[in-house]
């Protein structure tokens, strides 16, 4: 994180950024291991700082987060992200979308409401859709979230926890989430370590009984690769699959 005086600025540069058209969106491919298909995009939020340049997610988001500036962001990342899993339907690419929601944001009691009627207004099918928790925050207020994610299960959506075996998101966490999802942590999949493929496993282990799709992150090399398919690991998401791109030089890339 930067060091306060400069957190302070950023902070209130933020406000406002998505009206100034300062935040865009950009998607990352996933791929089916098994069949090397790509099969699903993440959205992913950047911020161009008129004086600055690019922002890491890592220094902003927190501080949207802490200033509530996150439920601006995230209602355009939504919109951003179902408008491009429209425009890719309409012009014969099913895609699905993730989206990434903070747990701020699922305290929120109209996310709900949010969620199916921007789905409604492109007329997009709910499993079309995944919701991405983040895990930049603890999830405070436990017992609400996963009402409300069980409501958007429940609605045909999807519910993927990030970065699962580093931060907050641990096997533990997991198993008390209603998720149809889980996503390994890059520092896993990239490690290369006995210990590192010995967490992967427990995770897939536990949670593809249920019927959750693993998904590897940070995929960069082929042997990250097989080695993630070896494990179980039903989808991967890394460089070596594809970098984040705009939406059209994602359906470009598709149509290739």
């Amino acid at each position: 994180m930067p060091p306060l005086a400069e957190r302070r600025n950023l902070a209130n540069d933020l406000v406002g950024a998505v009206d100034r058209g300062e935040v865009f969106a950009e998607y990352q491919p996933q791929a089916d291991l098994a069949t090397g298909a790509i099969v699903a995009a993440e959205s992913l939020v950047r911020w161009r700082h008129p004086q600055l340049g690019l922002v890491p997610p890592s220094n902003f988001i927190p501080l949207a987060e802490d200033g509530g500036v996150i439920h601006e962001i995230g209602r355009f990342m939504l919109d951003e992200g179902l408008q491009c899993a429209a425009d890719w339907a309409d012009r014969g690419i099913p895609l699905s979308i993730s989206v990434n929601v903070s747990p701020v944001q699922l305290r929120d009691s109209g996310i709900v409401d949010l969620v199916t009627q921007s789905l409604a207004r492109r007329s997009l099918a709910p499993g079309s859709l995944t919701i991405e928790i983040t895990e930049s925050l603890p999830i405070e207020d436990l017992p609400t979230v996963v009402g409300r994610l069980n409501e958007l299960r429940a609605l045909g959506i999807g519910v993927s926890i990030d970065d699962v075996g580093a931060g907050h998101a641990t096997l533990d966490l997991v198993e008390q989430l209603p998720a149809s999802e889980v996503k390994l942590d890059l520092s896993l999949v990239q490690r290369g370590t006995t210990d590192a493929y010995e967490v992967m496993a427990e995770i897939i282990g536990t949670v593809t009984p249920r019927g959750v799709v693993v998904v590897a992150e940070g995929i960069e090399t082929i042997g990250q690769l097989y080695r993630a398919r070896d494990l179980g690991c039903a989808r991967g998401q890394g460089y070596l699959i594809g970098r984040p791109m705009a939406c059209d030089d994602l359906e470009r890339l598709l149509r290739i």
